[in-house]
């Protein structure tokens, strides 16, 4: 079931993605008078099909059409004079590119009506296709190859723009309709010494009020905007947190907040915080403040007795029934994985953990959220809002970009670099699924969805062969070269090679993603 809600739910995001972007390319060479042969929802083999645009065609004298019937499917030859010249009941020609296929609809004396355009619904529902006529070289005056240079670059280029712009469509208008917001004081519970937040005075207890004059009301929020401040100083306006000396049945906050003890630091935001090695950078009681599965063992070693680090061969066969003495056995998170769970593992030595480090964050925090609550947004504050969250969503992905270009420490950019269509399946699905608020769920599969969409755009104007930024950087060459074409053979065989490529790549990805679940 939950295979089943994962695929349901990734085709619901990419589909409209795709189609979407193919519909700029259908639009754009619909205004420079390109022919479009199909437009496909979904790719081959076909579910359902419908012909539209009838037109009317002369024919030749010499052509004989007697074998012709209505309703089959014909390909034919038009001069400049949109004559047909010659026609072919199958596609087994040489010079296939330059026919068109249509629909017989009426025989005349001396002319045939036909329906030119197709429109597929089909069977695999990941994307969708348009077919320009004349995408290699052709001479007739509707071909994609007769248009002119900036015709050509502007068809090319629409699907990737669409791409771009539907991020801020769609995270604006998800935003702009959610006007009851789920909140909470955003609360330091460790400062790591030595780090931008300790240094400029920020203490556990303290309360983040905003920054950058930015209200912060959640741990999102923090998140967001210390991600967009990388590498610059910002103005955080904190309420200090005063101990309580006692605390008064169902409180949860150990401290007191007064409305005139506020605090205004400038914190920088570092794009490679430090990593600290548990027992040598930091003690074990102090780690488990940030991260209470660390440990400073990760591992034990199978032995032959019971000593402190290892574990005898007798218990270790528990959880893995092949293991050798000297081998090692992981601690994991749960029961799921291979190796020692966690809590098992503690119960031998409690210095066990998942991980044996600690990375510290972009200026140096822990923090949790207390005193959730409910709050109505007016207008304009929520037109604000929704206008500011969309253009984040940009900033945010040119972030991410520059980290994994330099190889960024920061935390807020692990992960797995390259997601694959079974691994977004997977997020996808689990968001669905999962229990937060259906308004929660809205939000984050747009979000999701945004991120797709400018991946798409990003990715299909890589100058490589099979994508749009391959064809552009063909039309490029055409223009440095002062109108002459790389040979059509070449660039075909090009653009089949890159093809491949990207094939395989999305097969290692998925692999990847396999190995992930």
């Amino acid at each position: 079931m939950q295979l089943f809600i994962s695929v349901i739910t990734l085709s619901l995001m990419i589909t409209p993605l795709v189609v979407l972007h193919e519909l700029g390319h259908y639009l754009t060479a619909k205004y420079y008078g390109v022919r479009v042969l199909e437009f496909g929802i979904g790719f081959p083999p076909k579910f359902f099909s419908i012909w539209t645009t009838y037109k009317e065609f002369t024919l030749e004298n010499n052509i004989d059409i007697s074998n012709l019937n209505r309703n089959e499917i014909i390909y034919i030859k038009l001069d400049t004079n949109s004559t047909v010249t010659s026609f072919s009941k199958t596609r087994n020609i040489d010079d296939i590119s330059s026919y068109i296929p249509v629909k017989l609809i009426e025989i005349l004396n001396n002319k045939i009506g036909v329906k030119t355009m197709l429109w597929s619904l089909n069977i695999i529902p990941f994307g969708g296709f348009v077919k320009l006529f004349g995408e290699e070289s052709n001479k007739s005056k509707d071909s994609l190859s007769q248009a002119s240079k900036f015709g050509r670059f502007i068809i090319i280029f629409s699907g990737a723009f669409i791409n771009f712009l539907l991020p801020f469509i769609m995270i604006f208008s998800v935003n702009i309709f959610i006007t009851e917001k789920d909140i909470s004081d955003v609360v330091i519970q460790g400062v790591m010494e030595d780090s931008p937040a300790y240094n400029s005075g920020l203490r556990s207890g303290d309360k983040v009020i905003s920054i950058n004059n930015v209200d912060v009301h959640s741990i999102s929020d923090l998140q967001n905007i210390t991600t967009k401040n990388l590498g610059d100083k910002s103005n955080w306006r904190i309420s200090r947190g005063i101990p309580k000396v006692f605390m008064g049945p169902g409180e949860k906050s150990n401290y007191d907040y007064s409305d005139d003890n506020f605090l205004s630091v400038m914190i920088e935001s570092r794009w490679d915080p430090p990593i600290h090695k548990i027992g040598e950078d930091i003690t074990l009681n102090q780690a488990r403040l940030y991260d209470q599965y660390s440990g400073t063992i990760t591992y034990f070693e199978v032995s032959d007795t019971v000593k402190e680090g290892y574990i005898p061969l007798s218990q270790a066969i528990i959880y893995n029934e092949d293991v050798k003495i000297g081998e090692q056995i992981p601690i994991v998170f749960d029961e799921s994985e291979e190796g020692i769970p966690l809590d098992l593992a503690r119960k031998i030595d409690n210095r066990s953990g998942i991980r044996d480090t600690i990375q510290e964050g972009s200026v140096g925090i822990l923090v949790n959220s207390n005193n959730s609550r409910k709050y109505k947004e007016d207008l304009s504050d929520n037109i604000s809002n929704a206008t500011r969250s969309a253009f984040d969503i940009y900033h945010l992905s040119y972030l991410s970009i520059i980290g994994i270009i330099n190889r960024s420490s920061n935390p807020i950019f692990d992960g797995p670099r390259a997601i694959g269509p079974i691994g977004l399946g997977k997020i996808s699905g689990d968001v669905a699924t999962s229990s937060i608020l259906i308004s929660e769920r809205i939000l984050i599969l747009f979000t999701l969805a945004s991120s797709i969409s400018l991946s798409l755009a990003v990715i299909n104007l890589l100058p490589f062969p099979a994508l749009d930024g391959g064809r552009l950087a063909f039309l490029f060459i055409e223009i440095l070269r002062r109108g002459k074409k790389v040979p059509e053979r070449v660039e075909s065989y090009i653009h089949g090679l890159g093809f491949i490529i990207l094939i395989l790549l999305i097969f290692y990805i998925s692999f990847r993603d396999i190995s992930r679940l």
